[in-house]
């Protein structure tokens, strides 16, 4: 067995050839270490472009977070802006409630008594003699204006700390580090501002569900007021404010001494002193529930207004409307007459509240 390798060096020119006998061992060595060293070069090289790639997709990365920061920096300032808008939306409605002096809780219905019955009634009518002055803005079934008061406690607030553990282990799901990335997220300087902008994006979506939260509730009540202002309008038209018939007053409401029984008794309305054929008009939108000849009345109509309340006009000479007719206000139902219990030509005119009788000049406003 040949224990050496001859390696022979033949020259250009006529020169002798050279001969260098290398032992086998140390030849098969070198064959070794070359191909370990090739492999080496090999995996340096492939590691050298991949750090490389990473140092490119590093640099990429951070630009991108520096441009989402910029972002998020920038929707935290639009958000801000917002809740100014809402801010001020908020105190307007508000004002509108004192204006109009709607408070969001249900009007009481008026009461059975004489007294008692008007007034309740007389305030329960939206018109301008309401006084919103009791209106207070620091009730606490008012709309808080300041949304800023609900970010002022956001670090510790249990939804902040949910939100931002949940961005951190999306960012972490990327990074691969499914496990264990509290520690691994302070190895180098990407990983900490990737990590960093975990609490920018909770930030933000807690803001963000705030302001949308704010704004359901400020829809809310603005449907609300809508509403009110509505029924307000449709109150006012059913609200009898018109004195039925051009004279004057010759009986007012209350006890007074009765022309046929000669005792005193309670007048149930007003009498007013007209011509006889002197028209007679609906004080407030309605549809009359009755219309003809009734002992006592005479010739009467009957209109329902609504919201428990009625008026009756009696003793007309003629009627000029019949029953179920919707009216508005103004439009002419009948004329002064002498029918029915009557000394003289006249129009007795009665508001009656949920049955009850009641001062029809609580609600005359002409």
């Amino acid at each position: 067995m040949d224990r050496y390798i001859t390696i022979m060096l033949v020259p250009e020119r006529d020169k002798g050839v050279r001969s260098i006998r290398i032992p086998k061992v140390l030849f098969q060595a070198f064959i070794f270490m070359s191909v370990i060293f090739g492999l080496l070069l090999g995996v340096l090289c492939y590691d050298y472009l991949k750090i490389l790639k990473q140092v490119y997709e590093n640099k990429h990365l951070s630009l991108e977070n520096r441009q989402l920061k910029e972002q998020i920096q920038l929707f935290h300032m639009k958000i801000n802006s917002l809740t100014d808008d809402i801010e001020r939306i908020k105190t307007f409605e508000k004002k509108l409630r004192i204006i109009t002096g709607f408070s969001g809780k249900k009007e009481s219905a008026p009461n059975s008594s004489e007294e008692d019955s008007a007034k309740s009634e007389n305030e329960r009518i939206p018109n301008s003699l309401d006084s919103p002055d009791d209106y207070d803005l620091n009730k606490e079934d008012t709309v808080k204006v300041n949304i800023f008061n609900n970010f002022k406690e956001m670090k510790t607030d249990a939804k902040y700390l949910e939100l931002k553990d949940l961005y951190e282990q999306k960012i972490a799901t990327n990074f691969g580090l499914i496990t264990g990335y509290a520690f691994t997220k302070e190895w180098n300087e990407l990983t900490k501002q990737s990590f960093a902008l975990a609490s920018d994006f909770a930030e933000f979506d807690y803001k963000y569900s705030k302001v949308k939260s704010h704004i359901k509730e400020l829809e809310v009540a603005i449907h609300e007021l809508d509403q009110y202002l509505l029924d307000r309008e449709s109150f006012l038209k059913a609200t009898p404010t018109l004195l039925p018939a051009r004279g004057w007053i010759t009986s007012y409401y209350g006890p007074r001494m009765s022309h046929y029984s000669k005792r005193v008794k309670m007048h149930e309305g007003l009498d007013i002193g007209a011509n006889t054929g002197t028209p007679v008009i609906a004080p407030a939108d309605g549809v009359v529930v009755a219309a003809g000849e009734k002992p006592g009345f005479g010739l009467y109509v009957q209109i329902d207004h609504g919201y428990g309340i009625e008026t009756l006009f009696a003793h007309n000479s003629k009627l000029l409307t019949k029953k179920g007719t919707v009216l508005k206000r103004g439009d002419a139902i009948a004329k002064v007459g002498n029918t029915g219990l009557s000394t003289g030509p006249h129009l007795h005119y009665e508001v009656r509240v949920n049955g009850t009788p009641v001062d029809p000049l609580y609600y005359i406003l002409d």
